[in-house]
């Protein structure tokens, strides 16, 4: 049976190598991204860009964005941004793709590292806060959708090379890979490799889980 994949996020970094890997399975793709003009936290932009869609059988959700600071420094604005980049998108494209999931089907959310050990200045309380609550979401819509054969799962990374990753200066780089064990920045296709195998019938069995993909930052 042909599957049919949403991608939120899908038009760069960790999305689109999600997007091509789904694609190159050979089931078709619907990409929802700001650059194509769409608004994940907007339920009609997110309706419109789904209106011409009859049905999905794995909805992957990896748009986002990051802060920087300390609380201190936090303004409102970046708060609500963050927060709504990150997790409202998520709520939003979830009431709007589960109407379509008849046959079940799986969900992938993007937490973070950040969301695991509680972040640091790099990226803010915001994002942290953000991804943390992702987490929630996940292990609450795992149990709520299970009767209707919909499994949601998470996917933790550390530093991917993603434009997001750009942002940070040589030292600062540095830095981040002296903190994973593994001693390198994880590259997108390794974390869409991940959604695969969360969305195959390997994982018939795995939902509510948080899967980290972050080269052992975190260990828990």
């Amino acid at each position: 049976m042909a599957t049919k994949t949403l991608v939120v996020g899908g038009a760069g970094g960790i999305g689109r190598a999600c997007a091509d890997r789904f694609r190159a399975l050979g089931g078709d793709v619907v990409v929802l991204d700001r650059a194509f003009g769409h608004d994940a936290c907007d339920p009609e932009s997110v309706r419109q860009a789904l209106r011409d869609v009859d049905s999905l059988t794995n909805v992957i959700h990896a748009a986002g964005s990051v802060g920087a600071g300390g609380i201190e420094d936090l303004t409102l604005d970046e708060w609500r941004r963050v927060l709504d980049d990150n997790l409202t998108s998520a709520v939003v494209v979830i009431q709007a793709a589960l109407p379509l999931m008849r046959d079940g089907g799986s969900i992938v959310l993007f937490s973070s590292v950040n969301g695991r050990h509680g972040g640091n200045r790099l990226s803010g309380p915001a994002y942290a806060t953000a991804k943390a609550g992702l987490i929630g979401l996940t292990r609450h819509l795992a149990k709520d959708q299970a009767a209707r054969g919909i499994r949601v799962n998470a996917v933790a990374p550390g530093p991917v090379a993603t434009p997001m990753l750009a942002r940070l200066s040589e030292p600062e780089l540095d830095a981040l890979r002296a903190q994973i064990p593994l001693g390198r920045i994880t590259h997108p296709d390794e974390i869409a490799a991940t959604v695969e195998w969360l969305c195959s019938p390997a994982a018939a069995s795995i939902t509510g889980a948080v899967i980290d993909v972050n080269g052992g930052m975190w260990m828990g």
